[in-house]
């Protein structure tokens, strides 16, 4: 028996150490443009996806408001066209309704779950639903704990205001996904749950010591590290426990370092909506500013800005002039394939 268990580790080595060749050897073929624009996940409605998959090879689409038939559409066009193997992805909490409002069923809000194994079903339910669409990741779960009876925009779709429960609830869900072979996405850290002000509209402030933060608000996303975690979802949060500048968490090295280096955390760190006012508000409204600073803080990938062409420029430039490394580069780029390969996007 042990000989068959250290046969197998190998064999898993040597799977492992192929995929990785594979990887590097598409990004050998990569410019450095192609490489920052795999970093990039555009909003499906943008008025320029289709050139910006085909001209511009960015590494992902995210699909908001839409219909059964444009997705079942535009979704396999859009691979079909892409150099690179297309990530797809969609926020779809309580199922395809959330975004395809006419075409499907809503399953449970998280607030509505009642125990691990329902958690554990829906989340195997929005899977099923994903996979028909061909979609490869759900933006969820949602890992924030709602202490705050007041907040505005986590509320009924939080598993609750109950540290164990949350996390039980979210690795079920992330099961019932992952068994579907769809990939999940820990949101929003470093917790949205204890907040008055929607992220959406303003930058909401956290103003819990560290001691909190760590048995309350950060508690789900370890354990969802610990599991192995496709994604995890940095929110546009201020923390002045973990970043005294007070910053939004999404453009904060320290609080990316928190994620990386102190809970290592390896896997694929995406944020959320660029063009939320949490964080725009903090550059005037300039996408391209806050995405710049996204990715110097430590973002793997760029969701759902407005000017996906101008920030490729404007990234790829820092990385040609050296203000921005390319061994930085690559090891995003890597995170992202690994991901990609992980999850069978890439064969």
């Amino acid at each position: 028996m042990k000989k068959v268990s250290v046969l197998l580790a190998w064999a898993l080595l040597l799977l492992s150490s192929c995929s990785e060749v594979g990887i590097r050897t598409m990004m050998r073929e990569m410019s450095t443009r192609d490489k920052v624009a795999q970093l990039l996940v555009a909003h499906h409605y943008d008025p320029e996806i289709d050139s910006l998959v085909t001209r511009d090879h960015i590494g992902g689409v995210i699909v908001m408001v839409s219909t059964l038939e444009e997705v079942n559409s535009l979704i396999p066009r859009l691979k079909a066209d892409s150099k690179y193997p297309l990530f797809t992805c969609i926020d779809a909490e309580w199922g395809a309704q959330m975004r395809l409002r006419d075409d499907y069923d809503r399953l449970p809000y998280a607030s509505e779950i009642e125990s691990a194994g329902q958690a554990y079903e829906v989340g195997r339910q929005i899977g099923a639903e994903l996979k028909e669409l061909g979609l490869a990741v759900n933006l969820a779960p949602v890992c924030d704990v709602n202490t705050n009876p007041d907040n505005p925009v986590i509320g009924f779709r939080a598993f609750g205001d109950n540290v164990q429960r949350v996390s039980d609830f979210a690795s079920a869900y992330a099961k019932g996904l992952h068994d579907e072979g769809i990939g999940a996405c820990a949101k929003h850290f470093p917790g949205h749950g204890d907040t008055s002000v929607d992220s959406h509209k303003g930058l909401p402030v956290v103003n819990h010591d560290r001691a909190r933060l760590d048995s309350v608000e950060l508690a789900p996303f370890k354990r969802m590290i610990k599991e192995d975690v496709d994604m995890v979802m940095m929110g546009h949060l201020s923390v002045p426990a973990l970043d005294p500048s007070a910053v939004p968490s999404s453009i904060s090295k320290p609080i990316y370092d928190l994620l990386r280096n102190e809970l290592g955390y390896k896997g694929v760190i995406v944020t959320d909506g660029l063009m939320m006012q949490g964080l725009l508000k903090h550059f005037d409204g300039d996408d391209v500013s806050a995405s710049v600073a996204a990715y110097k803080a430590g973002a793997d990938m760029l969701l759902g800005a407005c000017s996906v062409r101008k920030i490729i420029d404007a990234i790829t430039q820092r990385v040609e002039n050296g203000e921005f490394s390319s061994e930085e580069l690559d090891a995003k780029v890597f995170r992202v394939l690994k991901l990609k390969k992980k999850l069978h996007i890439i064969q």
